[in-house]
């Protein structure tokens, strides 16, 4: 694998190709370009590059401080002492990254004589060199955010500093279980219900023209039979019976297991088709989408489709939607409604992300209705 991995929003997929093919013209191995080979994960290379990676380089943008995948990866190459960050616009680095020195290269335009790109090339190298420490270097000119490869103070590592940690680890311990202990007793006689049908009052009406019969829009809504799915629980989840049956890769196996985890790659265009418990029909009206915070990397737009042919087979159209790219703080699931329909498949194919990517994240989603 490369030596050098370059971390990037795909909003600056351009200069991130000028920069590697610069860096590869100096004789560097460098993984920039993210083409994933036919019948493999994307999170699955992209972990591999970066595990492998001696140097990594994060070049900063309006995009790529909106990503979560570019914050993972920078947080990642932090913890290693291998981050070189590079800031190619007039923003900001994410907080926990402000006190790392980065390069500027906001106005090269691809001179490897430009004395910023010598400067970068120079840390480069001697972080190469020494193998996995952080550049030592002074800040190159013009740069922000003095402090390259500074670490904050720790105390020494005495034995009354390490019995204080662990005195205070198990007092918060015990202060959480306290917590836990109280919030069960307030809870107790609660309608199970609440907590299964997670999802925001908001529905969000399809984009586009006039909406199809089967869409979401509020004249639909309003016309649909609320009583004919019954109490709703999510047919998705994979304890309820819910499965994967087709889909791009499987990842999708991630979104409907119930851990609510920042950990798949799903690139646009791909699409999901989920099967309910013994392959029977379920009746359902309501899709959820857990959006957690703003991000770049959120899911945008969707389509859903239902069927009962076969996975493969024909599938109608149920409506296009759009989430809303900030966290509901009633409940973080953003929820979509359509008539009540009843089929054997249901099919969730993404059409865009928030920054514009052609990947981001599907952290859970849910289908509530009645089971077979």
């Amino acid at each position: 694998m490369a030596d050098i991995f370059v971390s990037y929003a795909s909003a600056d997929r351009e200069i991130a190709r000028t920069l590697g093919e610069a860096l590869i013209a100096r004789g560097h191995d460098t993984w920039w370009d993210r083409t994933i080979p036919p019948g493999r994960v994307f999170d699955e290379v992209i972990q591999e590059a970066l595990t492998a990676a001696k140097c990594v380089i994060v070049l900063w943008s309006q995009a790529s401080i909106a990503s979560n995948w570019v914050k993972t990866e920078a947080a990642e190459a932090a913890g290693r002492n291998i981050l070189v960050p590079v800031m190619i616009e007039n923003a900001l680095p994410p907080i926990e990254f402000k006190r790392i020195q980065s390069a500027n290269l906001a106005a090269w335009t691809g001179d490897q004589n430009d004395p910023e790109f010598r400067n970068l090339l120079a840390s480069v190298d001697r972080l190469l060199a020494s193998g996995a420490k952080s550049p030592s270097a002074p800040a190159p000119k013009g740069a922000v955010n003095p402090g390259w490869g500074k670490q904050p103070s720790r105390p020494a590592s005495s034995g009354l500093y390490k019995w204080s940690v662990v005195a205070a680890v198990v007092l918060g311990l015990m202060g959480v279980g306290a917590l836990w202990v109280y919030r069960l007793g307030l809870d107790a006689g609660k309608a199970p219900a609440a907590a299964e049908n997670r999802g925001s009052q908001i529905a969000a009406a399809p984009r586009g023209q006039a909406e199809p019969a089967s869409s979401t829009g509020p004249a639909a809504q309003k016309n649909a039979p609320a009583a004919a799915v019954g109490k709703r629980v999510n047919i998705l989840l994979a304890d309820n019976g819910g499965h994967l049956v087709a889909a791009s890769n499987d990842g999708w196996t991630k979104t409907i297991d119930g851990k609510e985890r920042f950990d798949r790659y799903l690139n646009a265009g791909e699409s999901g088709v989920f099967a309910f418990k013994d392959e029977r029909p379920a009746t359902f009206d309501i899709f959820t989408v857990l959006i957690s915070g703003t991000s770049g990397d959120n899911i945008k737009g969707f389509e859903l489709f239902k069927g009962n042919d076969s996975p493969t087979g024909k599938f109608e159209f149920l409506g296009t939607f759009e989430t809303q790219n900030l966290k509901l703080f009633k409940t973080p699931y953003q929820e979509f409604k359509f008539p009540p329909v009843t089929a054997k498949y249901f099919k969730v194919k993404i059409i865009s992300f928030w920054s514009d990517i052609s990947y981001g994240s599907i952290y859970q989603i849910q289908l509530l209705g009645t089971g077979p």
